[in-house]
């Protein structure tokens, strides 16, 4: 475990995720199933565990800010913020598939500090810490040495809510993807592509249309792991603002930027 100047806040965001785990693991509530918009559902569970995280995070540090899924809506960069997706892969866990996670980044003013990425269904636990590395279960993780495109495997999420992507047009380039390469992966959660990527599992990951608790632990994980991650080309801020993600080992990551600047009409509105 780390113990560098982020293991306060690891060790905060390790409990409340294992909290929001149990949770999700029971499934209570799991058929109080809401619409919040087109194929964008919510459940007892997902607010039930981001009161939980919530909790425990500001009992441990009062004075921070949550920016959450369910209990806030707030975009807010600076100052010591918490980044809570509590059950990210909610169409997921309504419909039993075990591609569900909770995700937890802390940031301050340099950035992402500390990530938890919790997926009690595939048993598999992510962490990582500013400047400390990227692990699985306790044992460090690192990105893919695949060089070659051709023989990467990808992961993508499509946009379907309404106003987040074109999605006939992000189609035609998940196609060219596929093409390119050994195939592409659509889990159903940004937060475990990301992690997927830091621990090599796949070599690349590209989606638009995201918000900021989606990708905020993953993001580091990446980091920590080797990897490569930022905007979409053309981007003038981060993905944190913008909801555009491309993730790599660093290898393949020019290649992923060409064929994400080909098909820019794929981030416009739908």
């Amino acid at each position: 475990m780390d113990t560098g100047p982020f293991a306060a806040e690891l060790a905060v965001a390790l409990d409340a995720a294992a909290g929001a785990a149990e949770l999700i693991t029971a499934r209570g509530g799991a058929a109080e199933v809401r619409d919040k918009g087109r194929a964008d559902l919510v459940t007892a569970v997902d607010e039930a565990a981001e009161r939980l995280v919530a909790e425990r995070i500001l009992a441990a540090f009062p004075g921070d800010t949550i920016v959450g899924e369910e209990l806030s809506s707030a975009h807010v960069h600076t100052g010591r913020r918490w980044y809570v997706d509590p059950v990210d892969g909610t169409t997921n866990f309504v419909h039993g598939h075990p591609f569900v996670c909770t995700s937890i980044g802390f940031a301050d003013d340099g950035g992402m500090a500390a990530a938890v990425i919790h997926a009690p269904l595939l048993g598999e636990v992510y962490h990582a810490t500013r400047g400390g590395g990227a692990f699985l279960n306790g044992a460090p993780i690192r990105v893919s040495e695949v060089r070659d495109a051709r023989r990467a495997l990808l992961a993508t999420g499509f946009p379907f809510k309404s106003g987040k992507g074109n999605l006939d047009a992000y189609m035609r380039l998940v196609a060219d993807a596929v093409r390119g390469t050994h195939d592409v992966r659509r889990a159903g959660s940004a937060a475990l592509d990301l992690a997927f990527v830091a621990a090599g599992k796949v070599e690349g990951f590209f989606e638009v249309g995201l918000s900021p608790w989606d990708v905020a632990a993953g993001m580091l994980l990446v980091h920590e792991a080797g990897g490569r991650v930022g905007g979409w080309p053309g981007d003038a801020d981060e993905p944190l603002v913008t909801g555009r993600v491309l993730a790599s080992n660093g290898a393949i990551h020019g290649w992923l930027s060409v064929l994400a600047a080909s098909h820019v009409d794929a981030i416009g509105p739908e």
